[in-house]
């Protein structure tokens, strides 16, 4: 398992997460279940155990079945051709006192390269609360946006609808809450480049929902 940590921005972020992660629990077991009623899928969604397990080996290529190049040709991004795979981390609770370990979660981190971009797919599983409040320290880290900002992020976050991205000012930035097996809830943070992107905003959009589709078993 990787030594990634998700990055802090101080004491201010970390009041941030205890506060979502308290008001949104409630959210999180409303609309988080996925029963297997309705439509049968060809493939299930994940569960926060296969986030576990995932994290504990994520082994040399991304334990999440993404598939980069395809989404990002469907998307119309330029170098969807050229995309290379890069560094696949791990993260577990190691510290009771970590967002991680008050959501009782798990986190995957893969890397790639999609032309001139440095694009991270982080996905989370937690069992208590909202798995995007997590890693509000990483988006707020990498969409370099301020405190103020990132709170009202976190309470759109947790209402947005399943499958439905939702893009940081900044643009560089998709959180998309993802469906679950079971108990818990599960998301897909997408992250391009630093601060900014060179990729329009729709574009950024149209990616994370197509990895987002593809975050199944």
């Amino acid at each position: 398992m990787g030594k990634r940590k998700i990055p802090g921005g101080g004491w201010t972020v970390a009041v941030v997460v205890a506060a979502v992660l308290a008001s949104c629990s409630q959210q999180a077991r409303d609309d988080g279940e996925d029963s297997g009623g309705g439509k049968r899928q060809r493939s299930a969604p994940l569960s926060v155990a296969d986030i576990e397990r995932m994290a504990a080996g994520p082994g040399s290529r991304c334990p999440v079945r993404y598939d980069m190049a395809g989404a990002a040709r469907a998307a119309g991004v330029d170098g969807a051709g050229a995309v290379t795979a890069g560094s696949v981390e791990g993260e577990l609770p190691d510290d009771a006192d970590s967002p991680l370990a008050r959501a009782d979660g798990a986190l995957v981190d893969c890397g790639y390269r999609l032309g001139k971009e440095r694009v991270r797919l982080f996905t989370i599983g937690v069992t208590k609360g909202a798995a995007v409040s997590v890693l509000l320290p990483q988006i707020q880290h990498d969409a370099a946006i301020p405190m103020d900002e990132l709170l009202g992020y976190a309470r759109r976050a947790q209402r947005a609808k399943r499958g439905e991205p939702l893009l940081t000012s900044s643009g560089n930035v998709a959180a998309v809450r993802l469906p679950v097996t079971g108990e818990g809830d599960l998301a897909l943070v997408v992250s391009i480049g630093k601060d900014r992107t060179r990729l329009p905003r729709g574009q950024v959009t149209d990616l994370a929902t197509r990895l987002a589709g593809q975050a199944r078993r």
